[in-house]
Formats: structure tokens, C-alpha cells, sequence
């Protein structure tokens, strides 16, 4: 198996006080996210940076972008949408150091801006809890109330 690029910056290149702007994309298998159910990167991560030499720290700020495939955690239906990261901001020491490797960085920079439980739209109406129908496609036919419900047996603890 190949290993995917890296995003190197030569440090060598950067004078105190002037930058370098970094713009392009790496591999979506840097992610390493592939296992996931509910989130399946569609396309490479794509960055614009810029990168600023401090003293003896980097500071590199800019953006992140993801497009993915989710699945919806209340409807269970897959869109596709794109997250961002359109404030990120890092520092690093450098002493001693002739490159970095920002790979890391910027992995877990996208990875903190996807959400935990995707959902297609804020107000998105789920599914039907008895008979499984989308909601959003319109109201369930099921009878509401009829049946046993396993929360029944926790209805008169409190009485």
C-alpha cells in the first residue's frame, strides 16, 4: 500500500516575520477515518494555510475543508454536505527543526469540526419510533399509543 503525501513546510524558506502560503490537498486516507458509519469522506482535504515564522514558533492559521457522505442520525437517509474548519490556528517551536510536518495537525483540525451525530437538516423529524417511517416524507399511519412500549414498566416507579 502507498503512503499518502504529507504537508511539509521547509522552514528553511521562512525568514522571521515573512510567511508562505500553502494551498492544495492531501490524500482523504490521511484521515483514517474510513471505519466509520455514520461519515465517509467523498473527496481529499483540502487546505489553504499560511504559515508565519515567529521567533522560534510557526504559526500556521487558515482553513480546512472536507467533503462527506453522512448518514443522518435522526432519519437514517444519506446527503452529502462539505465541513469546514474556517478558523484554524496553530503554533509550533521550532528550534532546531528544518521541516514540519503538519500532516497531524491538520488531521485532527478537520476531525474536531465533524459533528458526532450528523444530521441531514436542523429540523429534521426523525423516524417513526413504532413503525419506522421517515417523517420527513410525511406522518406515520401507525396508531399512536396502542401497543406496548418497553418504557411502560418505568411508568409507575415514580408513583
Amino acid at each position: 500500500m502507498e503512503t499518502p503525501a504529507r504537508l511539509i513546510v521547509d522552514l528553511g524558506r521562512l525568514d522571521d516575520g515573512k510567511y508562505e502560503h500553502l494551498k492544495g490537498a492531501l490524500d482523504r486516507s490521511v484521515l483514517e477515518i474510513d471505519d466509520l458509519e455514520q461519515l465517509r469522506p467523498e473527496g481529499d482535504l483540502v487546505y489553504d494555510l499560511r504559515c508565519e515564522l515567529l521567533g522560534d514558533e510557526l504559526l500556521v492559521r487558515g482553513t480546512l475543508r472536507l467533503a462527506c457522505a453522512c448518514l443522518c442520525s435522526r432519519c437514517g437517509q444519506t446527503y452529502h454536505t462539505e465541513f469546514s474548519e474556517k478558523a484554524y490556528c496553530e503554533t509550533f517551536e521550532m528550534t532546531g527543526l528544518d521541516t514540519l510536518d503538519l500532516t497531524e495537525s491538520v488531521r485532527e483540525g478537520i476531525i474536531l469540526a465533524l459533528p458526532s451525530y450528523p444530521i441531514c437538516k436542523e429540523d429534521c423529524k426523525g423516524i417513526c419510533l413504532q413503525c419506522g417511517q421517515d417523517l420527513n416524507a410525511g406522518p406515520c399511519t401507525c396508531a399512536k399509543g396502542e401497543g406496548n412500549s418497553p418504557w411502560d414498566a418505568l411508568d409507575g416507579w415514580m408513583a
